[in-house]
């Protein structure tokens, strides 16, 4: 069976030939990254699109996605991202057949602001061709997937994400674009946020989880195949700390079963790490995986990841790798991440075997108070609150189910009972002027990329609290640097100039050019500048281009973009960014 071949995408093909929007919710593994040709297909032949725009939150995923597409779809797929896949299919304007864009780049071209052009844009060089790639938006078919992650039910506060998303779909929907939004875990209150700003139609891969929803024309759609392929006996187990948690987890890769470790934050991953290999006492045995690993490492985490026994991760795991385990121990976290990390395991045509054989088991420890807060603390009492009555959990399937006298309750009850109530009423804390600025900058048929420049100087992006910068991490011996993209948020709680390689005043970077062919220079720039330059949102949008335009000239590198190198000894090989 083809991924698209699947009841659920059908029915999400056969809204979109008479052009309607779809909310496509099913659960994790379901295939609905994958649906993307048949969508485009579909879109062709009732003459709505030519093309296909498929958003993603995280650039590992667009990585992913973009080679699938190249398998099945050759040079009519491209990709827009800050990486290099080689080839010329980089689509800066988003004028391929299929393109695959992160949340980022796709927010930008919408709002003026051409991610191709950046630069010189943001430094008043010119105002770039911004009206291409809104061109290319406004005749295709826009794919809006792992939506969950925009949204961010759990937030304390309302995220910029979710703000962005209640702009773009209003425009996009009112100009008549066809969406798809998707997702596996988004509750009913954000859902419902999703259709009243589109008027889509919900379609839900399920028996009758749309009476939970109660959203007026929610459609489930019934698969009987998949529910009888993932019909599994889950195990929950809840721990009294981490230290029990992760003996239970030794215990079973002891006995052969593959073991998925997920912690909240890059501190408990590495820690989780450091036990397991004390442990085991073979490191080639265990895995870690995070955020704050070089693409070098990661490329190498990712490749050790097919032989390891115990892989240990952070919530980088629930959408930005695809991994395959039978057993989970996690941190307590937000309902929709739980569900996402039990969604790793099982996925495979060999482990969903012996998962059938036997039951997958999914352990729990409790939270620490970040990234989460209350969310996760509530969800680590949902759960024992349901176990102690008796019943299971159901991690993957969407709907409240009996087996053999035993009550499963589906993950969707744990992210409604506590994430649809938590987002209800959240508004946000930034006052109306955001959402002024982002529908002018999206909407206005004579417009400039002027209000899309003041909120990325207010908030250093359309879509995050924070800006994102690549460093240069230097491998010694000869073998060059290591890229790893991290926030600007993050480079100041870790020192700023302390974490840079800065001495007598200068800094080292990286300069290094785009192209098939890498051209790259190591120069030195005031320290002073390069560190205010990283200190604050409008410092960085305003500065940070200039020395970018100075050192490439400096350089003598077309087209380049500049790294700071980070310190000797800040980052481990294997560790991270420490």
């Amino acid at each position: 069976m083809r991924p698209w071949e699947r009841p659920g995408v059908d029915e999400v093909a056969k809204l979109l030939h008479g052009n309607e929007s779809v909310v496509f919710v099913a659960p994790t593994g379901y295939g609905k990254s994958k649906s993307v040709p048949r969508i485009l297909e579909e879109a062709t032949r009732a003459g709505i699109a030519e093309r296909v725009i498929h958003v993603l939150p995280l650039r590992a995923l667009v990585e992913q996605q973009y080679w699938f597409l190249r398998g099945e779809l050759g040079s009519a797929a491209g990709y827009l991202a800050g990486l290099r896949l080689g080839g010329d299919d980089y689509s800066g304007f988003m004028l391929r057949r299929a393109v695959v864009s992160t949340l980022d780049s796709f927010s930008l071209n919408l709002s003026r602001l051409s991610v191709a052009e950046l630069g010189g844009v943001l430094s008043g060089v010119f105002e770039g061709h911004y009206e291409l790639p809104r061109a290319a938006i406004f005749t295709s078919v826009t794919v809006l997937d792992e939506a969950h992650l925009y949204a961010e039910p759990w937030a304390e506060k309302e995220p910029l994400s979710r703000r962005f998303m209640d702009v773009a779909l209003r425009v996009l929907s009112g100009s008549r674009v066809p969406l798809v939004v998707e997702t596996a875990t988004m509750p009913s209150s954000l859902l419902a946020r999703v259709v009243n700003n589109t008027g889509a139609r919900v379609v839900a891969v399920c028996r009758d989880c749309c009476k939970k929803y109660g959203l007026h024309g929610c459609h489930g759609v019934l698969d009987r195949v998949y529910e009888e392929e993932h019909d599994l006996r889950w195990i929950t187990v809840l721990e009294k700390d981490k230290v029990s948690a992760l003996d239970t987890g030794l215990s079973y890769a002891e006995r052969g079963r593959r073991v998925l470790v997920v912690a909240n934050t890059v501190r408990g991953a590495i820690q989780a790490y450091e036990y397991i290999v004390g442990k085991m006492g073979c490191p080639r045995d265990v895995v870690l995986v995070h955020g704050r690993l070089g693409r070098r490492d990661r490329e190498k985490a990712l490749e050790a990841m097919k032989k390891a026994k115990v892989i240990v991760a952070t919530q980088v795991i629930e959408a930005g790798v695809d991994v395959d385990a039978e057993i989970l121990v996690t941190e307590a976290a937000a309902p929709s991440s739980l569900a996402q990390r039990a969604g790793r395991l099982c996925r495979s045509k060999e482990t969903l075997a012996k998962c059938q054989s036997e039951p997958p088991l999914v352990v729990i420890y409790p939270p620490g108070d970040r990234p989460y807060g209350e969310s996760a603390r509530e969800a680590y009492k949902e759960a024992k609150r349901i176990l102690e009555k008796g019943a299971r959990i159901e991690w993957r399937l969407l709907d409240d189910t009996r087996r053999c006298q035993v009550v499963y309750k589906s993950f969707a009850s744990l992210v409604e009972s506590i994430e649809g109530r938590r987002a209800l009423g959240r508004t946000s804390h930034r006052g109306p002027g955001y959402e002024l600025l982002a529908y002018l900058a999206m909407s206005s048929v004579l417009g400039s990329p002027g209000p899309a420049k003041k909120l990325v100087e207010s908030f250093c992006s359309l879509v995050r609290d924070t800006g994102l910068v690549s460093l240069a991490i230097p491998q010694g011996d000869g073998k060059g640097y290591d890229v790893l993209e991290t926030s600007l948020s993050l480079i100041q709680v870790m020192g700023g100039e302390k974490l840079l390689w800065c001495d007598n005043g200068a800094c080292k970077v990286l300069v290094q050019g785009y192209g098939n062919v890498p051209v790259e220079a190591v120069i030195e720039v005031t320290r002073d500048r390069l560190v205010k330059a990283l200190s604050s949102c409008r410092d960085y949008v305003r500065s940070y281009p200039r020395i970018v335009a100075e050192a490439s000239k400096e350089a003598g590198i077309r087209g380049a973009q500049v790294l700071p190198l980070v310190k000797p000894g800040r980052y481990r090989s294997g560790i991270g960014l420490v």
